[in-house]
């Protein structure tokens, strides 16, 4: 059971990666310095969580 909850987050944390290097050419590397801001790379991969969920 743990094996699968340890899989499981590394399949989220790859997939957070992975969501930061496609909004990256919007400044998705600067996390950070976005969380307040609108309209950044960060509200779009936001945008894109959502809509996947």
């Amino acid at each position: 059971l743990s094996i699968a909850f340890l899989y499981g987050s590394a399949l989220l944390f790859a997939m957070h990666g992975a969501t930061i290097l496609a909004v990256s050419r919007y400044g998705g590397e600067r996390e950070i310095e976005q969380m307040l801001d609108r309209g950044t790379a960060l509200e779009r991969a936001a945008l894109f969580w959502r809509w996947t969920m």
